[in-house]
């Protein structure tokens, strides 16, 4: 155990994994407070500046690769964000949109500002749009909760909603994302009565198409600030400030812990493993759901038993769509005639799928489209129809979407290209 003493108004930075006991003093991290006799934990995967608000002295229990620097001159841009969140907690700014770049400081910013609001005793929701590095939900989801409680990081908090994007690459779901986070938005204001909503964003800024993604979720939901995190950034959004917004341009941290991609990896993994992990295994009937986010249930379903004597093969499911015929079939592909299913069903493709293909896809499930649910299907039975999912989701639902991830046993994620 390390002992340190930190007079006030001084900063120390701390690398986790560590265990930090506040033996005397008073100290603050992300604006909450911890006294005397009080813990704070660091994972492995973060670092904190920590505040002495007054003489403190802290008892630390660092773990394989913790280590505490005093930062120089410059290095922290702790006042310049206090500054910041102070203004826009005293002028009542609503909505507000944090952008940056890849390990920034736009958690760090977001709980910075969620714990000074409900300082002032405001009702505060939070918006976690990195679908890549959830915090609040898991991997794959847009989630929003209610902001209660001060923490120090998000995934200390539970999701009150969650809608489902299927792919932890926003590129591919711009519009989805925004139309989401504004329905989240909107909710949070109708049904909590909130005072503020946070958005937190992904750190995909750095080419025009992320610059035009992010510009268009600021058009959409016209907050009264966004938050520019990083020089990099800087004077990328400023034309906002001519329709009202106002902009802040702040400095990242200089030293802070940036993760490796097998560490984002690791992180999505122990996200998975939270929401699925001990959720029991249900089963639900096919025709009581609708089936979305898989080319398989795209078209018209078409009698098995039909294809199957034209194909002179054993076909467990069959659909159509204008152009491609599907098939769940335990047959090669070479055996079945290929040719005269197309000139008869008039397609130019047809997609082959083995019987078990379907396990491991990451699912959401929901009982009213709105609120969705993780789920990982464990097997379709297409003669017998039924989809056993392994989740936690309680009650019936009547949707199941799929998602371009397949996870394994391990919840290690293959994407589906």
């Amino acid at each position: 155990m390390l002992r340190v003493e930190v007079g006030r108004g001084r900063l120390i930075r701390i690398f986790g994994p560590a265990a930090i006991n506040v033996s005397k003093g008073t100290i603050e991290i992300l604006g909450k407070q911890y006294r005397s006799g009080e813990k704070a934990i660091v994972h492995s995967m973060r670092s904190y500046v920590v505040l002495a608000i007054e003489n403190s002295v802290l008892e630390i229990n660092m773990g394989n690769g913790a280590s505490i620097q005093e930062p120089c001159g410059g290095e922290e841009p702790l006042n310049e964000w206090l500054s910041a969140v102070n203004e826009i907690v005293e002028q009542g700014m609503g909505k507000v949109v944090i952008l940056g770049g890849v390990d920034c400081g736009k958690s760090s910013f977001t709980i910075l500002l969620a714990n000074k609001a409900l300082d002032k005793g405001l009702k505060v929701a939070v918006i976690d749009s990195d679908i890549g590095q959830a915090d609040i939900g898991p991997p794959g989801f847009i989630s929003m909760t209610l902001y209660d409680r001060k923490v120090i990081w998000m995934r200390e908090l539970e999701p009150s909603i969650m809608r489902f994007i299927g792919d932890i690459r926003p590129q591919h779901h711009v519009d989805k994302i925004i139309y989401s986070v504004k329905q989240l938005m909107e909710y949070a204001f109708r049904e909590y009565g909130v005072n503020m909503v946070i958005i937190d964003t992904d750190g995909w800024i750095q080419d025009s198409h992320a610059i035009d993604y992010k510009g268009k979720l600021i058009e959409t939901i016209m907050p009264n600030a966004v938050v520019v995190l990083g020089n990099n950034s800087w004077g990328v959004f400023r034309r906002y400030a001519r329709v009202g917004v106002r902009v802040y341009e702040l400095g990242s941290p200089l030293v802070s812990r940036s993760r490796s991609r097998d560490e984002r990896r690791r992180l999505r993994s122990e996200r998975y493993r939270k929401f699925l992990e001990e959720a029991p295994v249900k089963r639900f009937r096919i025709d009581d759901l609708l089936l979305t986010g898989l080319p398989l249930f795209l078209g018209q379903e078409i009698d098995p038993s039909e294809v199957s004597s034209i194909a002179n093969a054993e076909i467990h499911y069959a659909s159509k769509t204008p152009d491609m015929l599907h098939l769940v079939t335990p047959v090669q592909p070479r055996a079945l005639q290929m040719d005269r299913l197309r000139e008869i069903y008039g397609v130019s493709k047809i997609r082959v799928y083995s019987p078990g293909f379907e396990k491991g896809f990451y699912v959401a499930l929901s009982d009213d489209g709105f609120m969705e649910y993780p789920g990982i299907v464990q097997e379709i039975d297409f003669v017998n129809r039924s989809i056993a999912v392994k989740t936690r989701f309680d009650g019936k639902p009547r949707y199941i979407r799929f998602s371009r991830i397949r996870l394994t046993e391990s919840y290690a994620e293959q994407l589906i290209e």
